[in-house]
Order: C-alpha cells, then sequence, then structure tokens
C-alpha cells in the first residue's frame, strides 16, 4: 500500500508539471533578406607580438522589429557587440529608415583569435548602409576604424598591422581614420656598440605603399568612406536659417528682462546682509566668512554675465546665469542669518519644504497634449525633481552639522537649501512657458509611455557600450559618469514623470555618445560638428511643424558657451559647449521623428581611381564636413542629409551581395 501511494505521489507531481509546463509557439512569416559578406583587418596576438589578420563580416537585413543579433568565431569581447549595434544606429539613421522594422544579423569569422575592439565599426556600418540602399561595395577597399554615434569615424590601433594584412589579402585602397598617418613603431638600432630600443614615427601612407603597393587614405567620416567604397554618397546641406528666431526672441527677451530685475533685488539684499554681519573669519584652513564672500562675489559676477547675455541676445544663457546669482544670493542671505543667531533651520526647512511640495504636485498633475507641453512639462517635472533631491541633501548635511558642529556642514545644507527653493521658481516658469507657443503636434499618455520606456532602454545599452570602451582606453569619466547619472534618474522617474524620464534617458545617451566621440579627444572641430548637427535638427524639427523650444534654448546656451571659449579659451566651456549642443540635436531630433522620418537616397558621385603615387598624401580627397544627424525611433540618435536621387549604373563594382527576391517592396 505504501509503495502504491509512493507511484501515486509521482504520476501526481509529473502530471502537475505538465499541467504548468511552459507552452512551445509555433508561427510562420514571409523573410525578405539581403546579405553581404566584408572584409575587415584585424589583430591578432601571440606569444611573439601583434600582427594583423583579415577578418570576414556576414551582414544580413531582414524584416523584423528592430532587433541586432551577434555571433563571432572565434569568440570577441563585447566592444565588437556594441559596434555592431551602434553601426546599425548610424547606418539607418543616415538613410532615413525606422530601425524598428527590421532585423539584423552580424556573423564574425576570423581564422586566427582577434584582439576585440571597435574598429571594425566603420566597416559594419558601410556594410549596413550597402545593404539599405542595395548598392555594391568595391572590394579591393578595406577599412578601420570605429565608429561614432555622430558617424564621425574614430581612432584605432594596430594600423601598421592591418595594412599589412589588407595588402597581403589583395587589396588596392585602405581607410584609416583621419590623425593616424603617423603611427610609431618599435625599432632597434645600434648606438655606439649598444642595441636601443626606439619609437620612431612611421608615415602609414608611405611605409605601406612602398612595401606593397597599397594606397591609403584618411577618413573623416561615414559619408566619407562610403563614397570610397560605392561611389555615392549623401548630399549635405548645412543650416543657413536662424535658430533663435524673432518669435522665440519676443517671448524670451521679457522674461529674460523679468528675471534679471529679480536678481538685481536678491543680489543687493544679499550684499546688504553681508555688509552688516559679523561671520567668523575662521582660520587658514577654513574660512566661513571667506566662503560666504566668494559666493557674494560669484553671484555679482552671475548677474553681470546674465546682463551681458541679454545685451547680446542669448536670452536663456541670461536666465540660466540669473538663476545661478539668485542661489548665490539667496544662500549668502541665510549664511548671514545664521550666524547672527537668529536662525531656525526648522522653520527655514519647513517653509522651503512647503514650497517644493507644492512645485512637485504641481508638476505632476501637469496634462501633456501635445510636442510643446511635453517639453516643458517635463522640463518642469525634472527641476521639481531636483528641488526634491536637493531639500533632501539639505537635510542631511544639516543633520552632520549637528552632529559633529563642523560650520562647513552647515554651510553646505544653507547652499542647498537655497537651491532648492529657487528651482522651485524654475518649476513654474517652465510651465507656464507652454502658454507662449502653439501646439502643433498631438500626442497621448500611451505614446509617451512607450516611447519614455524604449529611448531608455537604448539609453542602457550605448551606456554599457560607452563604459567598456572608455574602461578600455582610460579615457575621463565625467561623460560617462554623467550618463550613468542621468540614467539612473530615468529609471527612478519611468513610472510617475514619463516626460522626466524620457528627457534624462535622452540626456544620457547624449552624454554616452560624447563619452565615445572624445575618445580621441574633443577638438574645435567636433564642436563645429555639433553645432551643425544641432541646428540642421532643429531646421528639420521646425519644417515638421514643431517648434523645439527645448533644443532651440540649449543650443543658445551651447553657442554662448562656445564663445565665451574662442574669447578666453577655457577647456572647460569648449566641453560644457558641446553637451549642450548635444541635447539640443538629441531634443530636436527625437521631436521631429515623433511625426515619422524622411528616407534620404544617395547620390552618384563616380567611382574612385586609383592612382600611382607622386608625393606624400596625408589629407582627403574630398574635404566633405558631415552634418549628420544621429537618430531613429529605435536610436533617438539621427544624422540626417538633404538627399535627392540615385544614379542607376555602378557596373565597375564589384561585391558579393545576396538575395532572395529581386523585388524587394518590403525595403523600398
Amino acid at each position: 500500500m505504501k509503495r502504491m501511494a509512493i507511484i501515486f505521489a509521482a504520476l501526481f507531481i509529473i502530471l502537475s508539471s505538465f499541467a504548468n509546463a511552459y507552452t512551445i509557439n509555433e508561427w510562420s512569416r514571409n523573410v525578405e533578406y539581403r546579405s553581404i559578406v566584408v572584409a575587415a583587418p584585424a589583430v591578432g596576438e601571440t606569444k611573439s607580438g601583434y600582427f594583423g589578420v583579415i577578418t570576414h563580416i556576414n551582414v544580413t537585413m531582414m524584416n523584423g522589429s528592430g532587433n541586432v543579433y551577434f555571433s563571432a568565431s572565434p569568440l570577441t569581447q563585447i566592444d565588437m557587440q556594441g559596434s555592431a549595434k551602434l553601426a546599425v544606429d548610424v547606418a539607418c539613421a543616415v538613410a532615413g529608415i525606422d530601425e524598428s522594422k527590421y532585423d539584423f544579423l552580424f556573423y564574425v569569422h576570423s581564422d586566427s583569435p582577434i584582439v576585440g575592439g571597435p574598429s571594425a565599426g566603420a566597416t559594419m556600418t558601410v556594410a549596413t548602409l550597402a545593404l539599405i540602399e542595395n548598392i555594391k561595395l568595391n572590394d579591393s577597399v578595406a577599412m578601420t576604424g570605429m565608429i561614432n554615434p555622430d558617424g564621425s569615424i574614430g581612432p584605432v590601433g594596430g594600423i601598421l598591422e592591418k595594412g599589412e594584412a589588407v595588402a597581403k589579402a589583395g587589396k588596392k585602397l585602405f581607410l584609416i581614420p583621419k590623425g593616424q598617418m603617423i603611427e610609431y613603431e618599435t625599432r632597434y638600432v645600434n648606438q655606439g656598440g649598444w642595441i636601443i630600443a626606439q619609437n620612431v614615427p612611421v608615415n602609414v601612407s608611405e611605409e605601406l605603399y612602398k612595401k606593397y603597393g597599397l594606397i591609403v587614405k584618411e577618413v573623416d567620416d561615414i559619408n566619407q568612406a562610403f563614397y570610397y567604397f560605392t561611389g555615392y554618397k549623401f548630399n549635405e546641406t548645412l543650416s543657413g536659417n536662424e535658430i533663435t528666431t524673432s518669435d522665440y526672441r519676443s517671448v524670451m527677451k521679457p522674461l529674460a528682462e523679468n528675471i534679471i530685475e529679480k536678481a538685481n533685488s536678491s543680489y543687493e539684499k544679499a550684499n546688504d546682509d553681508f555688509s552688516k554681519t559679523n561671520i567668523p573669519i575662521g582660520s587658514i584652513f577654513y574660512s566661513p566668512r571667506g566662503q560666504v564672500k566668494n559666493y557674494l562675489e560669484q553671484s555679482e559676477k552671475d548677474l553681470e554675465m546674465a546682463k551681458t547675455a541679454y545685451q547680446n541676445g542669448f536670452y536663456y544663457y541670461s536666465i540660466s546665469k540669473t538663476f545661478q546669482s539668485m542661489i548665490n544670493s539667496r544662500f549668502v542671505s541665510y549664511a548671514c542669518l545664521f550666524y547672527s543667531n537668529n536662525f531656525n533651520f526648522d522653520e527655514t526647512y519647513s517653509n522651503i519644504s512647503r514650497r517644493v511640495n507644492e512645485a512637485y504636485s504641481f508638476a505632476r498633475q501637469l496634462k501633456i497634449n501635445g510636442v510643446i507641453t511635453l517639453q516643458c512639462a517635463g522640463a518642469a517635472q525634472i527641476r521639481a525633481l531636483d528641488a526634491v533631491n536637493m531639500l533632501n541633501e539639505s537635510l542631511n548635511e544639516w543633520h552632520a552639522y549637528m552632529k559633529y558642529g563642523y560650520d562647513s556642514k552647515a554651510l553646505s545644507a544653507l547652499y542647498d537649501a537655497a537651491y532648492s527653493m529657487e528651482r522651485t521658481g524654475t518649476v513654474y516658469w517652465w510651465a507656464n512657458l507652454s502658454r507662449d507657443f502653439n501646439e502643433s503636434y498631438k500626442i497621448n499618455d500611451s505614446w509617451l509611455v512607450s516611447v519614455a520606456s524604449k529611448y531608455y532602454d537604448y539609453a542602457n545599452q550605448i551606456y554599457a557600450y560607452a563604459n567598456t570602451l572608455v574602461s578600455e582606453t582610460g579615457s575621463q569619466q565625467n561623460y560617462i559618469n554623467n550618463a550613468k547619472d542621468m540614467l539612473n534618474k530615468a529609471a527612478k522617474y519611468m513610472d510617475d514623470f514619463p516626460a522626466a524620464s524620457f528627457f534624462a534617458s535622452l540626456q544620457s545617451i547624449a552624454n554616452s555618445n560624447l563619452a565615445i566621440e572624445a575618445i580621441g579627444g574633443l577638438t574645435e572641430d567636433k564642436v563645429n560638428r555639433s553645432s551643425e548637427m544641432a541646428s540642421y535638427a532643429v531646421e528639420s524639427a521646425r519644417k515638421e511643424g514643431i517648434e523645439p523650444i527645448m533644443a532651440v534654448m540649449y543650443y543658445e546656451f551651447g553657442k554662448s558657451l562656445y564663445d565665451i571659449y574662442n574669447e578666453y579659451k577655457g577647456n572647460s566651456n569648449l566641453e560644457n559647449a558641446v553637451i549642450y549642443y548635444k541635447y539640443a540635436y538629441m531634443i530636436a531630433n527625437v521631436l521631429k521623428l515623433s511625426k515619422g522620418m524622411d528616407v534620404n537616397k544617395p547620390v552618384y558621385a563616380g567611382s574612385y581611381t586609383y592612382m600611382e603615387k607622386k608625393n606624400n598624401e596625408n589629407g582627403l580627397l574630398l574635404p566633405l564636413m558631415l552634418v549628420s544627424f544621429l537618430g531613429g525611433v529605435a536610436t533617438g540618435y539621427g544624422v540626417y542629409y538633404a538627399l535627392r536621387g540615385k544614379e542607376e549604373s555602378m557596373e565597375e563594382m564589384e561585391v558579393d551581395v545576396e538575395k532572395e527576391d529581386e523585388n524587394h517592396s518590403y525595403f523600398t
């Protein structure tokens, strides 16, 4: 009987497990695909050192739902997988197609283990573009270079080793990133009987042409590379229109004027308070009076900068500087109260907390009906949440002061409290700004939630890739840290404040992209490129009937910082200028994409003709300037061009392109 009970119990468990088993779903669909195989140089490693090797990358494009699949044999590091995703982002944006309607498969094969890295990114982008446009690639061309989110081609290592592999594979033209024509090679020389190792500069073009007859060209961006591979290029139209229009100025000028008046009054009060208060001088190690005086002087400086910006027509920059001036002035007044022994922190905190909670509730209840209110409400919500966070920081600092008695903790608490108080005012300022602009494109809550989630997912992906590259290259951490901070905020805001989450994700993406692009160092050329990208995105949005208020303000702010950089040459101003240009670009481009994408087509410009080298060529054949806008509904980034038509003939080009069906209506 006991044995039977055990059998029945076992049967019951087995049957129960089947009842709760995962189901297998079956379905079928019509798959249309294109596939191409390209050669890309890489670097292999043995005990004796590094050597060049050719890898073969099979890229397949098919109708799908925005997935990017990657496989490699032998296995590669994660940064190559990230390069594949970024290659798709850039290529789809260049071509102006919706990435979410396609799937892309990358298979990388090499006969030797290769060193991981993003150096095949540009090649993958060209291959993806070729599939999208159904254009043949010249198989006598090879390239190395990472792909940046703005379409530029970034620096890589092992160029001489890769060039040797390219030449031995029978290629005629080798494309390398701009600025890498000179490499350093360790060579051993005899000096007075001693064998000494020296790093010797080597001209890549001269070295590879002398040894193998290989022509080497530098390329700055994916448009130039695509031309060398295909003979086609994307026409580029620079924006010639004003970014800050008369309508924008008519709205912003009186707002800036009004806030300057308030900042004047706030500064005068702070200055008077400081002159009447006996703040301790302290010691050579820490001076409370010196600290408060510095903030008062900074308040005056910010106010003067605001007035200058106002006179020059930079109204948002003026408003931002007055905001900073008012924070500093309020802090000085709080500090004077603290040292006058007439200060009650609990009462002050209670008053600020009430104001912050009111602003928080107000921001949470804001209705989002269209693109204008999306921007204004999103900005207001971010500022309300910022005020809450700073108020909490203030309380923590005050508790530390009460515990340890350090004046520095008390002053930190008062500064955070002043910041929180002034921040609440900007919540209403941004919310009320929507009244001055006409709503042009309607959106609903479900769209907002979906888009916020989509861009948060992409922000996670691009952050992971950027963080890997920054860690490997030892680049500065500031951009990647900012990206992580905004990513955390986007996750925190998602449920209750999807608009705030959406814009936080865009800022995270912008910082991750800049972290990648800054690996080779920030230059004025890159800043100018970012400026053009932003201005073109703003203009494109306006052509769709959308006024990208936030983008215009951030563009103006970036231009103000760049003008200051040109006058005083402060690197921090250059870095801040480019990040605000990136913000402006991201916002304008994504808002434009909310109405759909414009399909772009390349124009045949004639195939590149190989000629025997007569002298050293370190530059480019064509000084093309990419005004690109990296976007896409699934990626949030666009590289936009004004394009017209595509020529029919490409007879001299050779390629391995497989097509399942001549009539690819899905891809047109």
